[in-house]
């Protein structure tokens, strides 16, 4: 009797499962299988900043992707996408020196990193619709553009485009809290390379650097 049951309840489990990849849509089973992507909301794109950043003076921006579902028939989608760079203020665009004084053999000079953010791109309200042969994929109105599409990833839940990563922006991963990661990048890259420098230097060099970041162009950008 209790063999019965037990090949009862495999036999309904299994045409449970069948029913649901046939699109009969049967309870959450259903969803898991047939579950459109989710587009919707803000992304961001932060590749950091490193040693090989600082030696060859390559600044990567950081991006910002909001897609926002449409209701008429050919627009499925718009993309607003953004584009953020930190940029030296100081003259000539490099970091003011503020003192260098001799310490024993060495040199100690004091820098100020003073920098501002700057919004380099932003583009508002561009069209976009679904491939209809791929539901992961967004094509952007932009004249069969190798950067016009828009690839989601379900299994890591991001976005590709434009040769950029995007995560998810919520409360622990907001362009604030990126930004903030950004200077902390900086500070690490820089002090490695002056490192470098300064161990190359005949006199050897110890350079104590002072940072300054201005993000008066952030407000309300978040």
């Amino acid at each position: 009797m209790l063999l019965k049951i037990v090949r009862s309840l495999s036999f309904f489990l299994v045409l449970v499962f069948i029913l649901a990849l046939a699109g009969c849509g049967i309870g959450p089973l259903d969803k898991i299988v047939s579950s459109s992507p989710n587009y919707e909301g803000k992304w961001i794109a932060y590749s950091g900043y490193t040693l090989d950043n600082v030696k060859n003076h390559i600044d990567t921006p950081v991006f910002t992707l909001t897609l926002t579902p449409k209701n008429d028939a050919k627009t499925i989608y718009t993309a607003d996408l953004s584009a953020y760079n930190y940029q030296f203020t100081t003259p000539n665009n490099q970091p003011a020196i503020q003192s260098i004084q001799m310490v024993g053999d060495s040199k100690e000079a004091h820098l100020d990193f003073s920098t501002a953010l700057v919004k380099l791109v932003s583009v508002k309200d561009l069209p976009g619709s679904v491939d209809e042969s791929n539901p992961n994929l967004i094509k952007l109105n932009l004249e069969n553009s190798p950067a016009s599409s828009i690839l989601y990833d379900p299994k890591t839940d991001t976005l590709q485009c434009m040769d950029q990563t995007f995560k998810r922006m919520d409360q622990s991963n907001s362009l604030q809290a990126t930004l903030d990661q950004y200077k902390k990048d900086v500070k690490v890259a820089t002090d490695k390379y002056l490192e470098e420098v300064g161990m190359a230097a005949n006199p050897k060099t110890k350079f104590i650097v002072t940072y300054t970041f201005k993000d008066d162009l952030l407000k309300g950008e978040d």
